[in-house]
């Protein structure tokens, strides 16, 4: 009898791993929606601790499939990675389920006017703003254009009109109005860089967005900004994009200032002007450690309405970057010559903590002597990139950069913790410019003791 108790006692322990442990387990199945759902099941601490990453990124699944980490099962259905995408109709459920979860939260009273939701619904289990950490506009946009689609198609009305339509600009404010200080990534990657520097692959639907537009119908108010001559250049301006309108205004609102005190990371492709982004990003942004910046600039450089355009976005691009207090990362893409030029000399004035400097299809034309004389304020530097950065051969031989016996460009240059160096320069005709890769990779490589040579790489 005394045996038989004794088992039952034992039996009765339960095995409980702390929060720290459960997390790390999570944390390691990030990627595979399917166990994240199945450990919902298991327990409340489970539970609270997947629903806490399943929230950082809400849309993340929807649009986006990772090709690494995938469950052990998934790699004998798809042993080649392949994106598999689910279907229109099941995405669009899922994205309206999401949608649904963030608009009963505080039952908005904007939300119920319009019909989009009920006065009173079920009970949420969690205030799901308080885990949001990573926003991404591009995905959070397809996400109500899903809804739309969604609501439009299965509308009692043959016509599809009989629906209530979501809008972009109604959304986000009520984000901004409920989100805690909490948010750490701020994307709007329209070029999908991010998904190539992480290796993922993101859902087709994605790339059929061309253009931005919210059903409100926003009225632009840049036009003073602009003379008459700049109407054709107008589509660099604020051409169709409701998000960074949005974006904008939504910055000029004093509350909102404290939603990007822990921004970290900030990622900003689209082609638009980013002038007036940059500009109110810098007074309430000061801890990015990240940031990855591009745009489709225009062709022609020869107009004094474009170079004006470019230059001023260029200074409140510098702007932002001179207002951080830790930016370790910063990648480019796609920057005009002037744009490169403003960036660089922004590092002239303190003691840079940059580790990572990435320039991709940059011109370099006119800013070659101002990125090696403003190398030797980044002391921390350890790892540079020139990345099929284009340039003019004969303005290379104008500035005497192949003079080997001048050496201005060495001339108070160290880089005493450069481990990586890549340089890839193109001509006009996007020739690769082997002359000019090679004098470059010569300066760096003989101002940096600590680059081993397995680590360079040019041409």
């Amino acid at each position: 009898m005394l045996l038989l108790n004794f088992f039952k006692k034992k039996q009765k322990k339960k095995l409980i791993l702390p929060s720290e442990l459960i997390r790390q387990i999570v944390l390691h199945l990030k990627d595979d929606k399917k166990s994240l759902h199945s450990c919902l099941l298991v327990s409340r601490d489970w539970c609270r601790e997947t629903v806490i990453l399943l929230w950082r990124q809400p849309f993340h699944f929807l649009y986006t499939h990772n090709k690494i980490n995938t469950s052990f099962f998934s790699r004998f259905k798809n042993p080649n990675n392949q994106c598999l995408c689910c279907s229109e109709e099941k995405r669009q459920y899922h994205a309206i389920n999401l949608l649904k979860t963030y608009l009963l939260i505080k039952n908005d009273k904007e939300f119920v006017e319009k019909g989009i939701i009920k006065a009173e619904n079920e009970r949420i289990t969690f205030n799901y703003f308080e885990f949001l950490c990573t926003l991404d506009l591009h995905e959070l946009y397809c996400a109500i254009k899903d809804w739309n689609q969604w609501n439009k198609s299965n509308s009692k009305s043959d016509e599809g009109s009989n629906y209530s339509r979501l809008t972009f600009g109604s959304m986000i404010r009520y984000f901004f109005t409920n989100m805690p200080p909490k948010l750490e990534k701020l994307s709007l990657d329209t070029k999908f860089i991010t998904y190539e520097i992480n290796n993922t692959n993101f859902c087709s639907f994605l790339t059929e967005v061309d253009e931005y537009e919210d059903e409100e119908g926003i009225e632009y108010d840049y036009y003073d900004d602009y003379d008459d001559d700049d109407s054709y250049y107008y589509c660099y301006t604020w051409f169709n994009n409701c998000i960074l309108e949005v974006l904008t205004k939504e910055l000029q609102i004093p509350k909102n200032n404290q939603l990007f005190d822990n921004l970290t990371e900030l990622v900003l492709t689209i082609s638009e002007n980013k002038r007036r982004l940059y500009f109110y990003l810098s007074q309430v942004c000061h801890n990015i450690q990240k940031l990855i910046i591009g745009g489709n600039f225009p062709g022609r450089y020869d107009d004094d309405a474009v170079i004006r355009q470019i230059t001023l976005e260029s200074k409140q691009l510098a702007a932002l970057i001179r207002s951080q207090y830790n930016l370790v990362y910063l990648e480019i893409f796609g920057a005009p010559g002037m744009n490169i030029y403003e960036i660089f000399k922004c590092f002239d004035s303190q003691s840079n903590p940059l580790k990572t400097l990435i320039i991709n299809n940059a011109n370099i034309s006119i800013s070659i002597s101002i990125i090696l004389s403003s190398l030797k304020h980044l002391q921390n530097l350890q790892e540079l990139r020139f990345n099929k950065c284009s340039c003019i051969r004969l303005m290379m031989y104008g500035i005497g950069i192949f003079n080997f016996k001048d050496n201005i460009y060495e001339e108070g240059l160290l880089l005493p913790n450069l481990k990586y160096l890549q340089v890839n320069c193109l001509d006009e005709n996007e020739v690769i410019f082997k002359e000019l890769c090679l004098r470059i990779a010569y300066i760096l490589i003989r101002c940096s003791p600590s680059l081993d040579r397995s680590n360079i790489r040019f041409i």
